[in-house]
Formats: C-alpha cells, structure tokens, sequence
C-alpha cells in the first residue's frame, strides 16, 4: 500500500470575491488552485506559500484552513485562505502553468480540478476547518 501523498493549497479572493487559479500547462489543462505537493520535511503551510509563489509570483499571508480533502485516490490536501503580501499575479516562465488569473465563482472555465470542484463550496461559503473525506475523482 502506497502512503497518501500530501498536497496544499491557497484560496486567494479579491476585494470583488473573484478567486485566483492557475490553468495546468499539462495532462487535462484544468483550472484550480495554485499549489501543489508537500515536499520531504516541508509542512502544508510553507507548501502553500512556495507553491502559491512559484504558480502566481505572488507572496501570500496564510489566514485560515478552509479544510482538508481527501479524495478516495489517497491526496491528502489542506487549502488555506490567504490574501496577498506581495506581487502581482503573473504567469510564471517554468510552462508549468498556462494561465493565471481572477475568476468570479461563478464563471470558472471547464475543465476543473477535482480539488478546486470539491473545494468552492467551501471557498464561497466562508468555511473553516472542514473535513471532506472519500471524495471522489472526478476527472
């Protein structure tokens, strides 16, 4: 049996509720959350900071755990509510990412990750600290 791997994530909202994602440069090409794994003897809240820079170029202040997702794959990943420190989002050079921008919750382009689509509710609502266990792989 192979160990969960561990992921993080920040949900970073603008003054008009629009929320910034990343569009991979790979595989499906979804849009979600900027983050990623959880390096060896890094925690998810330095993960959410590093990955939130290297995705965006933008330094985020980690506010809160929205919660803790696991889908029935076995990630394992923590989204954070963070708000801007530093920077201007901005399309890395790494062609990781295809696009970063602001996004109304309502008019987020398809496809999407299985995190960002399990995770908005939440993001919408306000939540904290939720738990979502079993979620499954939508795409």
């Amino acid at each position: 049996m192979t160990a969960p791997r561990e992921a993080a994530s920040a949900a970073v909202l603008d003054e008009s509720g629009r929320l910034l994602l990343v569009q991979e440069n790979y595989d499906r090409r979804r849009y979600t959350l900027p983050g990623g794994a959880v390096d060896a003897g890094e925690s998810v809240l330095d993960a959410a900071v590093r990955e939130t820079l290297e995705e965006t170029g933008v330094v985020v202040r980690l506010d809160h755990v929205v919660g803790v997702y696991r889908l029935v794959d076995g990630l394992a990943l923590t989204l954070f509510r963070c708000a801007i420190e530093e920077g201007e989002p901005a399309l890395p050079d790494t062609g990781e990412i295809a696009d970063v921008g602001w996004f109304a919750p309502g008019e987020i382009p398809a496809p999407r990750s299985n995190i960002l689509h399990h995770a908005l509710p939440d993001i919408v609502a306000g939540h904290r600290g939720v738990v979502r266990d079993g979620l499954p792989r939508l795409n």
